[in-house]
């Protein structure tokens, strides 16, 4: 059976690059109707990575293409937004209300409206600031962090993926299911602000709290050198996971086994103990793992029930027997979403598309909500 609880919902993805279109795509997912609002030359993420940027995270839309510094194109715009049941936009604060299209009209016109703004610092001295997914990153601390106990002394570098943009997303879509659960009871729409900053800071509390505990030391390194990346005879990377006791003792005793030779009484050491021998044993643990190549670790640690995967290239990701069996990937070759009985997603459309159809009246494709 297919799960759309989203169906007969109409959005308006006004999303630029990453934060509104992902937002967006994940309400088609659920079986929204979403209609991709672009200017008239289109969403500047057609071009990145020769178009699998766009493609990959527009899917299941429609496109029309309106240029809303003309009263023409306000005009069908408006009428658009006076049906909708949600609006996305990614706009610097302040942009949307310059085109005439703020939260403010749009909701006096059309008060079930659910508005949603994704921006990188919301209100404030650095409202109007431009970053893109590197900035908030850097300006949270978290590329600050000190990454590994086997990268010590590394300096910051960038992730490879844009961590900040699809954490933005992913709370933007939260609050927007949570405002039309709510609508339901009210009959109200709500104005909801994401900033992505404040998502990424956030996230990293954690770590801002630990600093505070009297042990300086302690959070120097993340964790522990029994959850950290090591290199293999091969030259792959595997990651370990033993930080609970029951696993150090069975990674332990999985390396013994193997002849690899450990500071004496490593077995009984606890987390703490662990992080006092920091050093040594991060030493010692990237001696051992580089002893043998990395199928024979990830058998020998399977075996023992230890937490140990292959740092994977997302093609090998993807080839993985469990992402074929979990058909996460289409037979169109398109990754499909981790939630069961979702339905494929048509391809990304060229732009405006579906322009002249709207233009026409035939907008939406289901019925509005009652």
């Amino acid at each position: 059976m297919t799960f759309h609880p989203l169906r007969d919902v109409r959005v308006i993805d006004m999303g630029l690059l990453l934060p509104g279109p992902v937002c967006a795509l994940h309400l088609a997912w659920l079986g929204a109707d979403v209609l991709k609002v672009e200017p008239p030359h289109g969403d500047a993420g057609r071009v990145l990575y020769d178009g699998a940027f766009f493609d990959t995270y527009n899917r299941g839309k429609r496109s029309i293409a309106i240029d809303l510094k003309t009263e023409q194109g306000r005009a069908v715009f408006l009428d658009l937004a006076d049906q909708a049941d949600i609006l996305i936009e990614n706009f610097r604060p302040g942009v949307a209300e310059r085109l005439g299209i703020g939260a403010g009209v749009l909701q006096a016109r059309n008060p079930r409206l659910i508005y949603c703004a994704i921006t990188g610092f919301g209100s404030g001295s650095r409202a109007s600031a431009p970053a893109h997914d590197l900035n908030f990153l850097a300006r949270s601390g978290a590329l600050g962090l000190p990454t590994t106990w086997s990268g010590q002394g590394r300096q910051s570098t960038r992730p490879a993926m844009p961590i900040a943009d699809f954490g933005g997303a992913a709370m933007a879509v939260q609050a927007i299911l949570a405002a039309l659960f709510e609508r339901t009871r009210t009959g109200n729409g709500a104005r909801i602000e994401i900033a992505m900053q404040e998502v990424m800071l956030h996230w990293i509390g954690w770590r801002t709290s630990a600093d505070e505990r009297a042990d300086e030391r302690a959070w120097t390194r993340h964790l522990e050198p029994a959850n950290d990346l090591y290199l293999t005879a091969d030259g792959r990377g595997i990651a370990i996971g033993a930080i609970e006791s029951h696993l150090w003792r069975g990674l332990v005793a999985a390396l013994e086994d193997a002849g690899a030779v450990l500071p004496p009484g490593a077995m009984d050491w606890d987390w703490q103990a662990r992080r006092i021998h920091a050093q040594e044993l991060s030493d010692a643990l990237a001696i051992v793992f580089a002893a043998r190549p990395l199928a024979e670790w990830l058998e020998r640690l399977e075996a023992a029930g230890v937490p140990a995967d292959p740092v994977n290239t997302p093609p090998e990701a993807f080839a993985d027997p469990w992402a074929i069996e979990r058909k996460l990937v289409g037979d169109d070759g398109w990754i499909r979403p981790p939630l069961p009985g979702v339905g494929a997603l048509s391809p990304a459309p060229a732009v405006d598309a579906d322009g002249p159809a709207v233009r026409q009246g035939m907008a939406w494709k289901a019925p509005p909500l009652a």
